[in-house]
């Protein structure tokens, strides 16, 4: 394949920037039990999910919890309560809150 070619298949940097830039996202708080596995335990059923996960901040424990606050760029409703359901099901779950 030709440079030429590859050059206008690639998409710009800048129009990927940009179209980001207007897709809604959705923050949820977490806490979850402070146990080694939980945190890998919620980043799995978010990738599992297909989330693009784009901030996660994981706090220290405190009296045996721990809180993730969790921004998914996503601006579909249904997944995200779906998402919220599945998550307060978890056992290592203890509360999910949107913000």
């Amino acid at each position: 394949m030709s440079a030429a070619i590859q050059a206008a298949t690639r998409p710009a940097l800048v129009d990927v920037v940009t179209s980001g830039a207007h897709r809604a996202g959705a923050v949820l708080r977490l806490d979850v039990v402070a146990v080694p596995l939980a945190v890998a335990r919620i980043a799995a059923v978010l990738a599992h999910r297909r989330f693009d996960v784009l901030t996660m901040d994981v706090a220290a424990p405190v009296d045996g919890s721990r809180r993730i606050t969790i921004q998914v760029d996503t601006a579909d409703e249904v997944r995200l309560e779906q998402l919220v359901k599945f998550l307060n099901r978890s056992l290592d779950v203890v509360k999910v809150v949107r913000l």
